[in-house]
């Protein structure tokens, strides 16, 4: 009977060690785990901040250039309204996006392209947008797109300057 109880409390502390070597395991891969993912997660803000950053100062450096806009609109916002914040004319804005005359304010939602400080479209032109890929640059978008090399430079004048990064949003010129 003693024998039994031994070998009954010897197999019962046997069991109790194995489940708290695995829980101890379980909890130790989830603190790794959590770790790691808390690494990820700061290498990744840090890339981001510094993404930011290089934008900021590239936009910053590129400023005093001419810039086309893509806006969303909310419902109701008048084109004059986004005509005086981007300094441009509400006649500019219709052509850029080939909007009918009688058009003066969005139902929301829409994306416009606003040629910023821009009065006059001269040629006169209505824009779409190609999305840069690798080995992209402007005389390739143009030969390709049929776009006049001298419109695409100076619709695109940042990309002109440092040339065309994959992702880049090309506005190209579509002359009426």
């Amino acid at each position: 009977m003693l024998l039994r109880t031994v070998r009954f409390l010897l197999i019962l502390t046997l069991v109790i060690a194995v489940f708290i070597g695995v829980g101890y395991y379980v909890v130790t891969e989830e603190h790794t785990r959590r770790h790691e993912l808390y690494n990820l997660s700061v290498t990744l803000s840090v890339e981001t901040a510094v993404h930011a950053a290089l934008y900021d100062a590239t936009r910053t450096s590129e400023a005093p250039l001419t810039q086309y806009r893509l806006v969303t609109l909310t419902p109701n916002q008048l084109l004059f309204d986004l005509a005086l914040q981007y300094h441009t004319t509400v006649d500019v804005i219709r052509m850029a996006n080939a909007l009918r005359p009688d058009v003066d304010a969005g139902s929301g939602g829409e994306t416009l392209i606003i040629p910023e400080g821009v009065q006059v479209l001269d040629p006169p032109r209505r824009f779409k947008l190609y999305k840069a890929a690798t080995g992209d640059t402007l005389d390739w978008i143009a030969s390709n797109y049929g776009v006049p090399l001298d419109i695409l430079r100076k619709d695109n004048p940042v990309l002109d300057q440092r040339g065309v990064i994959p992702g880049d949003t090309v506005f190209l010129a579509e002359l009426l």
